[in-house]
Order: structure tokens, then sequence, then C-alpha cells
């Protein structure tokens, strides 16, 4: 009993361990080269005054929480309602990222 409460324990720990590092490797691999620009609008959900916002993307419909990632001349511009415009980088998997981990709005 005690080599199978060791074993699915090890297992789990294995497992948690290689997941992270294969899902880290693989955000880094995507970000060495980048494919093109990408440029997905947003409708400015609420704004704190912390430097957090909510922003729904209005192609995909899905919410992100940011909070410092807005240029801070560009987060005194934003309101509640806005919709904005936001560029990435696309990887080499097709995955987008921010080019310098924060958000500037496209005009």
């Amino acid at each position: 009993m005690k080599t199978v409460a060791f074993s699915v324990f090890m297992g789990l720990v294995y497992f948690i361990w290689i997941q992270s590092i294969i899902i880290a490797s693989g955000l880094f691999i995507n970000r060495i080269t980048s494919t093109d620009n990408v440029t997905e609008r947003f409708e400015i959900v609420y704004v704190m005054k912390n430097g957090e916002a909510g922003i729904r993307s209005l192609e995909d419909q899905y919410f992100e929480r940011t909070e410092n990632k807005f240029v801070q001349s560009d987060f005194n511009k934003i309101k509640e309602g806005d919709t904005i415009k936001i560029d990435f980088q696309k990887g080499v998997f097709g995955k987008k990222y921010l080019n310098s981990g924060k958000i500037n709005i496209v005009e």
C-alpha cells in the first residue's frame, strides 16, 4: 500500500512539475520569432484608480483583468465603455502576446 501511495504521489509531483516546464518552454519558443502583428478590439468593462482595468475582447468575447499593464498616459485617457484597439505579436505557434509586456493602445 505504501508503494502505491508513493507512486501516486510521485506521479502527481512529476506531472505538475513537468507540465509547468513544458508550458513555460512552449511560451518561450512561441516568442522567439514573431510571424506578424494582430490588432484586436476590446471594450473597457471597468477602470479602477489603482491601475487595474477589465477588458473584454469584441472578437473572441473573452475577459481579461489587467493590472498595471497599460502605459500610464493611455490609462489616464480610458473610461468605462470605451472601445480600444490593441496590437499583439503572433508567435511561432500562432499564440498572441504583448511584445513589450505593456498594452499600447492603437489610435
